[in-house]
């Protein structure tokens, strides 16, 4: 050793080959630079803003975010809006920016639009999440889609 280099902090880079060049790209979820030396993690410009998506490493624009989804900040995989809800929008950044599905209709998890339930079926205010329809009971039905409640079969008819 070297009596001069005592006291004094050294850095070491690893005794093992290093197979990946330095410095690192901006990892995915953060916003990076277009200039490949701006790349590195201390040039990224920080976390991808609310609203937008950057789904890979060294993104350097931010992209919409995917309709049927929310983006919260330092989003890289949008997240669905959940069942029951949906949005067709680019630009959401939380699960309560989601439109909740009208009485008669279901949207399932990711959902761009809602769906009218079918001749036969619905789905009611009660229902907290409309990701299905309900099947009428026996001795009702109901002859139009979309609707949120079954009717009663009149006398001397039967469903």
């Amino acid at each position: 050793g070297d009596p001069s280099l005592l006291g004094k902090s050294i850095y070491q880079l690893p005794l093992l080959p290093v197979d990946q060049d330095f410095p690192f790209a901006c990892a995915a979820g953060i916003l990076g630079s277009a200039d490949p030396t701006s790349q590195s993690s201390s040039a990224c410009a920080g976390r991808c803003p609310a609203g937008r998506q950057c789904p890979e490493e060294a993104t350097f624009k931010a992209l919409p975010c995917d309709a049927g989804h929310y983006c919260p900040e330092g989003t890289s995989v949008p997240l669905p809006c959940r069942a029951g809800t949906y949005s067709n929008a680019t630009d959401l950044v939380a699960a309560s920016d989601c439109t909740d599905a009208d009485p008669g209709y279901i949207a399932t998890t990711g959902a761009t639009q809602q769906t009218a339930c079918a001749k036969g079926s619905y789905t009611n205010t009660s229902i907290v999440t409309k990701d299905s329809c309900t099947l009428c009971d026996s001795g009702t039905y109901q002859d139009k889609s979309g609707m949120a409640a079954c009717k009663p079969c009149e006398a001397g008819t039967y469903a």
